[in-house]
């Protein structure tokens, strides 16, 4: 629900209105959590990330959880040591446990964007040579979703994402986006990954 908070720099704020459902089973379709999205964006902007940088967050949350933050992962009985909200936290305990940590509900949504500026830059990877503070200022939103992919998400890679990021892109900008660049070579690295559901196995995230 909208509520109001005193948010870490000491500035009262309305916060946003979320929809969610918590589920560990489809519940909405793609594209369909359109106020969700604007939420992100909103929040992120508020931070100085550029809408490539946005954008490519947003892609993989649609990805993970169809925007909703309510979403545990599916087929696994709403598992805690399977994954949790937005992205998916893998196991579900590390959203639970933040969220109880500040009084809040795990699927509340701008908990969960709390977390998240936390929780990202200390679990950064270097697949792509970018650095947190970096991505943040990253304007092709197919590149932005690789980077956060391969950094932050790891697991399968879908090109569907490149559909996600240019929808939204579309979208929360009304404008096409901008020609990516050839696009870099696939990260280095064996995760050592496995593929469960929708979603992929993230226990080192």
């Amino acid at each position: 629900m909208s509520r109001i908070a005193l948010t870490a720099i000491g500035v009262i704020c309305a916060m946003a209105t979320w929809i969610y459902t918590v589920t560990d089973t489809y519940v909405y379709n793609h594209y369909q959590l359109s106020g969700n999205a604007l939420n992100v964006k909103d929040y992120l902007e508020a931070q100085g990330f550029a809408a490539g940088a946005v954008v490519g967050i947003i892609a993989n949350m649609e990805h993970e959880s169809f925007m909703n933050p309510g979403q545990c992962e599916i087929g696994y009985d709403m598992s805690t040591s399977r994954g949790y909200g937005l992205v998916q936290w893998t196991p579900g305990t590390k959203i639970i446990n933040y969220a109880n940590s500040v009084g809040a509900d795990w699927y509340d949504g701008d908990t969960q964007m709390d977390f998240l500026m936390i929780n990202a830059p200390a679990s950064w990877g270097s697949a792509y040579p970018v650095t947190w503070a970096d991505y943040k200022n990253l304007t092709d939103p197919h590149y932005a979703t690789e980077v956060f992919f391969y950094n932050f998400e790891r697991g399968t890679w879908h090109n569907v994402m490149y559909d996600y990021a240019d929808y939204w892109y579309q979208y929360l900008y009304g404008t096409t986006p901008p020609t990516p660049p050839v696009p870099p070579p696939t990260p280095p690295g064996d995760y050592n990954l496995i593929t469960l559901g929708m979603y992929s196995a993230k226990s080192w995230q």
